[in-house]
């Protein structure tokens, strides 16, 4: 496996995977000088940073080798593993008219949502359509009619653009892979260019467009051929790794090996203040403890202000991610208390109780504890309940606060608390999306939370 790795957990990461054995190829110019690494044979495998620099993206072969590693390995890690453009002859279903959509038998009961736009045939119950997965949205599986081929270096798109791979930098190669495009591209098809093909002779490249070519054709072929709904290709799969608090640390401790680190340096990274660490990292003869603590000062100390607003950033195990807003009552290096407004109609989580005008919430931010406490009153300040919620240790920023939802809570009303949702923490485990280790400490914290103890 050849591994080529990017973004702001780059030498951490190539040291950990050094020490257990892997190879690291087409390293930047730091992992270069730092690793002395030397190889540019082709990636197999490519690691990047999630958009919001909380954790790491995974493509390529044998990418659940390599998850498995990290989850054995760090602390409180939380996996997503996504397919992407499974393709299908589905049936149509029914027809939602009010809301534009089609319905559409999958086989082996699933199904998916195609709108009415972006669909041009006959509108009746059990007509097939070829259709591809585009994503996901509440569980659904949102379709399209047009289909996008992947390869290993570039994707076909059916009335698409041509494009190059944010992460290909050399303007040599991406007008190198313009030139292939405008040679290979049919009429009514763009290609993307993916970071895999970078250095590749066009020799490879071209074989591969091909190739997929051909292969639009042997899906239209099956496609004829089948009389019931079903999949007649598997996707693509990407994985998506967030570290909490706790594995940030560990990698701050993988990259000390290497080169000058900064405690919480993949903490203040991850929060989008690379500026600060490097300047802080280029000093030299200082305590970098004490450094580090003062930046942490400086930036609580210019963040929150009584009155103004604050993000809960509640990284979610499964589904979609939920971010809270509120307004900070008060503020210090240990802890952030913000009020939140609630809207009346719906009900408490795990409370069973209706929310009512003037509800609101008091909820207290602890840097690194793995509860997050939130207090529910009514507008006469009387309280109506506690929901503790169970999660890896709180990272707290200037402008936002985050953590990853352990899926398991602890709530408390008239005085008794009571465990809930252990079947989620189940399935989350279940499905390898979290470790057994990490699932078990959620359970031994919740059943503090029993005994009346907070930690």
């Amino acid at each position: 496996m050849n591994i080529k790795i990017r973004g702001i957990y780059s030498t951490a990461l190539t040291q950990f995977l050094k020490e257990k054995g892997y190879d690291i190829v087409q390293p930047s110019e730091s992992l270069s000088k730092r690793f002395g690494i030397k190889d540019n044979n082709f990636a197999t495998t490519i690691i990047y940073d999630k958009e919001h620099l909380n954790g790491i993206v995974l493509s390529g072969a044998n990418i659940e080798e390599l998850t498995k590693l990290f989850m054995e390995n760090f602390t409180d890690i939380a996996v997503k593993r996504m397919g992407m453009g499974e393709v299908y002859c589905g049936k149509i279903k029914r027809i939602d008219s009010k809301l534009g959509n089609i319905i559409v038998d999958l086989g082996n009961n699933k199904e998916g949502i195609l709108t009415l736009q972006n669909y041009w045939g006959f509108l009746r119950e059990g007509e097939k359509v070829l259709v591809q997965v585009k994503g996901k949205v509440k569980g659904k599986k949102i379709l399209s009619a047009k289909l996008r081929l992947f390869g290993e270096n570039a994707i076909l798109i059916k009335d698409g653009f041509t494009k190059i791979s944010g992460r290909i930098k050399s303007n040599e190669e991406k007008e190198r892979l313009q030139k292939l495009s405008a040679e290979l591209k049919k009429d009514g098809w763009g290609i993307l260019w993916k970071s895999f093909a970078e250095g590749k002779s066009d020799e490879i490249l071209k074989e591969e467009i091909k190739n997929l070519y051909k292969e639009e054709e042997s899906i239209k072929e099956k496609f004829k051929r089948m009389d019931k709904a079903g999949i007649i290709k598997e996707g693509e799969k990407i994985f998506f790794i967030d570290f909490g608090a706790v594995s940030k640390n560990e990698l701050d401790n993988l990259r000390k090996k290497v080169t000058t680190t900064i405690p919480g340096h993949h903490f203040l990274k991850s929060g989008n203040y690379s500026i600060v660490v490097d300047f802080a990292e280029a000093l030299d003869n200082i305590d970098y403890n004490i450094i580090s603590s003062k930046l942490n000062k400086v930036l609580l100390k210019n963040g929150p202000q009584p009155e103004s607003y604050y993000e809960i950033m509640q990284k979610k195990i499964a589904g979609r991610d939920i971010i809270f807003r509120g307004i900070v009552k008060s503020a210090s290096e240990d802890e952030i208390i913000i009020k939140r407004r609630l809207m009346a109609g719906g009900r408490f989580d795990g409370l069973n109780t209706e929310i009512k005008e003037g509800d609101y919430a008091i909820t207290k931010l602890k840097p690194n504890e793995w509860v997050v406490e939130h207090s529910y009153f009514d507008k006469n300040n009387y309280l109506k309940g506690k929901y503790l919620n169970i999660n890896t240790p709180v990272e707290l920023y200037p402008k936002f606060a985050r953590y990853i939802d352990l899926e398991v809570d602890v709530i408390e009303k008239d005085g008794k608390r009571k465990v809930i949702d252990l079947d989620k923490l189940e399935e989350v485990t279940n499905k390898k999306m979290i470790s057994k280790n990490l699932a078990e400490k959620a359970i031994k914290i919740a059943n503090n939370l029993l005994k009346g103890e907070i930690k």
